[in-house]
């Protein structure tokens, strides 16, 4: 059984997450999405470091990032109210397995500190159950945790 080490991003770190987020890319090309602007989505990841949180997720016994959860505290549009936006879980396809994805909600929760989690799947994703699963409920477009 593989080892994983899960932890916060750093501003040395964006090499790696640059590179797994293009991995992303390659993965949805049928959904004719915009192609990967690399100078922004350089900057987002430094954004993200410094203005909200980007979880790794590294298979220690491969020494090789696997995955990556990019989030925020932001807050409702009508409402002071502050929410835990998730704007990407990613991992590699080879890797993806329950145990990942629940260690990575349960570290998502931690981070949210009893607010509402917002994601939203902009893929073709069928993760229903999934979700519900740990706690989400299907809110038009978008997955809500309270």
């Amino acid at each position: 059984m593989s080892s994983y080490h899960f932890y916060e991003a750093k501003n040395e770190d964006t090499d790696e997450i640059f590179e797994i987020l293009k991995n992303f890319e390659e993965e949805v090309k049928e959904l004719n999405y915009p192609k990967v602007d690399n100078d922004k989505l350089k900057s987002r990841i430094f954004y993200f470091i410094e203005k909200g949180k980007i979880l790794m997720v590294k298979n220690l016994d491969k020494n090789k990032l696997i995955g990556v959860s990019v989030m925020h505290n932001t807050e409702y549009l009508w409402s002071k109210e502050n929410i835990l936006n998730v704007q990407v879980i990613y991992v590699l396809p080879e890797y993806r397995s329950l145990e990942i994805f629940n260690n990575i909600m349960k570290i998502i929760k931690t981070q949210a500190n009893k607010k509402a989690i917002h994601l939203s799947i902009s893929t073709k994703l069928v993760a229903s159950k999934l979700l519900e699963r740990v706690g989400f409920e299907q809110m038009g477009g978008i997955w809500r945790m309270k």
